[in-house]
């Protein structure tokens, strides 16, 4: 067998992918078949000879067996605390964030007041107000536990769970916080505080925006980064700049070796202490999944170098994910990893090729010779490109619900400049953070940022091209998919010189094209109401021929709503309006304003507007607000009416002789006109008081998944439509016709 660790790592990961979607519920049984199965292949001759399928057989057992063991073991007692109190003292075990109006850490649970607490467990601790601590520093207070959104499959849960954070917790403020300062020396508390410092040297050295960028590309430090950035970035396909992989482990590498090298140090010794570079960099990054996958392989690379020896790429690769799978067998529940795997296998396997094809057909044109250089560059990016493209294209759209179709124009401008931001802005954070007042830093840190400005502006106006992404609720995209892998299927069978290729991509290219055409033709004209699928709480969008409404921000962030809007091409909202006056909701809508720049904001009069919304005012044309009643009509084809009740505002949606009729939690229908509680279709979070005298055909729940079994059991005479983690639900109109289907979209 020329590769068993490409074998065995590749088995085990794709088996614990897998694992992770059906849930540990059927773990055990699949690990008992697969065993079984290894059995049965050694009493055949045929199969055992090759050893392929004994290995990947025996492989898939163990890696079921793993995930069913640890389920059982720790995830499950773990979530068993959940909606508990408990008197905890943990070790804060990463650099807190702030986010969402709160800061956030992540604890290390050492002592628990509740019996059977799982050993060495980590939680998210969520704080309205900062704490002052450090990392590794000792917490003692009292918090409540409770589950990330999302159950089984590709979730929340099993995301963070993938990083070992098992359950959310939020502190009683009015409690007290024992802080004890740290008495761990480990290798990690100095690589956190190295990144910490490295981090404020950005902050220190560039503006607020060209350093969050920075910082994103050089460190995968993403919480600082505003939507419209993020967004952007998603739109045109560069996501993976902003996930430390192996863009970036190479980067490191090469740049540690050349310096290393210039000052004279034999090569074998610089392989040696790039290796160690590489892994405090792994530190910094904070040994995330898609880091550790890169790293390992980059120092496999640099040991072969101090050894002599050339290690093979996809044995490399397999012991990579072997390891990671090993050491937790959530980790394929990072999606983050799962690309950076496929990415990494399709430049192993194809990248080459396909540089190679360019190169020879750019040499047969002799007025092209002059340009040699920029051009092999030029394809060994578009083939970089395209190899990762290919493999990781169903990853982004099962995942993600969109495919970038200017991906390759815009990795071709991108990734040159963040690899020379990489290496300038490493530099920079290293000498500032050795040399403070030395201003040796700020040549490097000065062309870093203009990197990053020039990056911003480039995404911000390739993310503007009309279909620059196209969602995957759309069906002809997945009959495009189909379509194109059914052509390349036939290309390889029909022509062993690969001369079919250039007429499977053109038939590609005219498939895709006519399903948008096709497409935008059928949608004009039709009125869709989306109810998103957030989690919990009301965010009810309205769009019609490229226009949008949003109507309601709830939700734990707004990337869900950012992210339809995205889908559906929408780059400037016609109309925006929170529903309720609490925080997140205030969070949540001046993000989409910021975002989104609304001509019109419409909110419930109030003696004090939140802070959040205030800072984004001028990001809209026109703000309106109304204290009890307020009326509007959008497109001459919808008429939306507002209700102040309470704090909270009810809202009745017409449009093609259909009403809809909107309502937040603890909303009494008592106090409604009766016009309103006649309305065809209700959407709201959870079971309202004096709910018998509503009677809709249908009602749309926004509900989370751990609480759909409650809200369910009271409501099985209204017809429920749950949102729960399985996608939006989509109700499309147009002249008197009505459909009503789910939409799945990326958690």
């Amino acid at each position: 067998m020329k590769r068993p660790l490409a074998l065995v790592g590749f088995c085990y990961l794709l088996t614990l992918a897998v694992a992770v979607f059906i849930g540990s519920g059927w773990a055990m049984p699949l690990a008992c078949g697969c065993l079984a199965g290894f059995v049965l292949t050694l009493f055949l001759p045929k199969l055992r000879a090759t050893g392929v399928f004994p290995l990947a057989l025996l492989t898939m057992s163990l890696a079921f067996g793993s995930f069913a063991a640890y389920s059982q073991s720790t995830v499950l007692p773990a979530q068993a605390l959940a909606e508990k109190d408990a008197v905890i003292t943990g070790t804060v075990c990463e650099l807190p964030y702030r986010q969402y109006g709160h800061t956030y850490y992540i604890i290390r649970v050492d002592e628990c007041s509740l019996p059977d607490t799982p050993r060495q467990i980590k939680l998210r601790l969520s704080c309205q107000n900062a704490l002052n601590v450090q990392p590794y520093s000792r917490i003692r207070t009292k918090m409540h536990l409770f589950l990330p959104s999302g159950g089984d499959g590709y979730s929340s849960r099993t995301y963070y769970a993938s990083k070992g954070i098992l359950l959310f917790a939020y502190r009683y403020e009015y409690e007290p916080v024992q802080v004890l300062p740290p008495t761990e020396h480990s290798f990690y508390r100095y690589a956190l505080n190295l990144r910490k410092a490295l981090l404020k040297s950005m902050r220190e050295m560039l503006p607020p925006e060209q350093a969050s960028l920075v910082n994103g590309v050089v460190f995968g430090e993403q919480t600082g980064l505003s939507q419209e950035v993020s967004s952007d970035f998603r739109t045109i396909g560069i996501s993976h700049i902003l996930s430390v992989s192996g863009l970036h482990m190479s980067t490191m590498a090469e740049l540690i070796l050349l310096l290393l090298l210039f000052l004279k140090v034999p090569k074998r010794l610089a392989a040696l202490f790039a290796a160690g570079g590489v892994f405090a960099f792994m530190a910094v990054t904070c040994f995330v999944p898609s880091v550790t996958r890169s790293g390992i392989m980059c120092i496999l690379y640099l040991f072969g170098i101090l050894l002599s020896r050339q290690p093979d790429s996809l044995n490399s690769l397999g012991a990579a994910v072997l390891l990671i799978g090993g050491m937790n067998p959530y980790a394929a529940a990072d999606v983050g990893l799962l690309l950076s795997f496929f990415a990494t296998l399709g430049l192993i396997l194809y990248a080459g090729r396909i540089s190679s094809f360019l190169n020879q057909w750019y040499a047969r044109r002799v007025c092209l010779k002059r340009f040699d250089s920029l051009l092999r560059g030029i394809n060994g990016t578009l083939a970089t490109t395209f190899a990762a493209m290919f493999f990781t294209l169903p990853i982004g759209i099962v995942f993600f619900g969109s495919v970038s179709l200017i991906a390759p124009l815009s990795n071709l401008l991108e990734l040159v400049p963040s690899t020379l931001l990489m290496n300038f802005a490493a530099i920079a954070a290293v000498l500032n953070a050795l040399l403070p007042q030395s201003f040796l830093a700020m040549p490097f840190a000065l062309v870093a940022g203009l990197l990053a400005k020039y990056m911003q502006v480039s995404s911000h106006l390739l993310a503007q091209i009309p279909n620059a992404s196209i969602s995957t609720y759309y069906g002809f995209v997945s009959l495009w998919l189909s379509g194109t892998l059914l052509l390349a299927a036939a290309a390889m069978l029909l022509s062993k010189k690969n001369l079919l290729w250039k007429t499977t991509a053109l038939l590609s290219a005219i498939l895709l094209m006519t399903g948008i055409f096709s497409h935008q033709l059928s949608m004009r004209g039709v009125t869709r109401v989306a109810v998103l699928d957030t989690g919990t709480a009301e965010a009810v969008v309205i769009t019609k021929d490229g226009h949008a409404a949003v109507l309601g921000c709830g939700g734990y962030s707004s990337g869900a709503v950012s992210r339809y809007l995205a889908g559906q091409g929408i780059r400037t909202l016609d109309y925006l309006q929170p529903l309720t006056q609490e925080r997140k909701e205030a969070v949540n809508c001046s993000e989409l304003m910021a975002r989104f720049h609304p001509v019109r904001l419409v909110t419930q009069e109030t003696d004090c507007l939140d802070g959040f919304l205030q800072a984004e005012l001028p990001c809209a044309q026109s703000w309106n607000s109304f204290r009890v009643h307020a009326e509007t009509t959008l497109w001459n084809a919808v008429f939306v009416e507002s209700l102040a009740v309470g704090d909270h505002t009810a809202l009745r949606i017409c449009t093609d002789s259909v009403s809809i009729l909107v309502l937040p939690e603890e909303t009494d229908p008592a106090g409604l006109p009766a016009e309103w509680r006649a309305s065809d279709f209700l959407v709201l979070e959870d079971r309202l008081p004096n709910d018998s005298l509503l009677d809709p055909l249908y009602s749309i729940l926004s509900v989370d998944a751990k609480d759909l079994g409650k809200t369910l059991g009271n409501m099985r005479k209204q017809n429920p439509i749950p949102t729960a983690g399985k996608g939006n639900i989509v109700l499309a109109l147009k002249d008197g016709t009505l459909q009503i289907r789910r939409e799945q979209g990326a958690s």
